[in-house]
């Protein structure tokens, strides 16, 4: 991440969240030179917590809701590793992500499992 603002990333969330049809809006919980937190809010009233801290290249992407981590990315204490939709308290190795690409995989289950239900 070197090189890269909180500026940067702030753009980068904004511009995803605009292309997004689940997102209803976004919030900056807290921002610093370092470090920013976003409270991302989908249709459904759930949210995706993102948090970046550049100074410790930490970022970690979960998606909640009623309180509970449903799917999440980050690369806190292990590297990068996911959080699966099936078992969000497993740890699986994974590539980087970023958060353009968390929330398409986001909406790719969404849709699917729209889909599945009205079948």
């Amino acid at each position: 991440m070197a090189d890269v603002t909180i500026d940067d990333l702030l753009r980068h969330l904004a511009f995803a969240c605009q292309q997004s049809t689940l997102v209803e809006s976004f919030s900056v919980a807290s921002s610093d030179e370092d470090t920013l937190s976003v409270r991302v809010i989908l249709s459904d009233q759930s949210f995706i917590h993102v948090y970046y801290n550049i100074a410790r290249n930490k970022t970690a992407f979960a998606w909640i809701r009623a309180d509970k981590r449903i799917y999440g990315k980050d690369n806190t204490r292990m590297g990068w590793h996911r959080h699966p939709f099936d078992d969000p308290s497993n740890h699986q190795p994974c590539d980087e992500i970023d958060f353009a690409s968390f929330l398409r995989e986001l909406e790719l289950y969404w849709y699917e499992s729209q889909t599945k239900e009205m079948n």
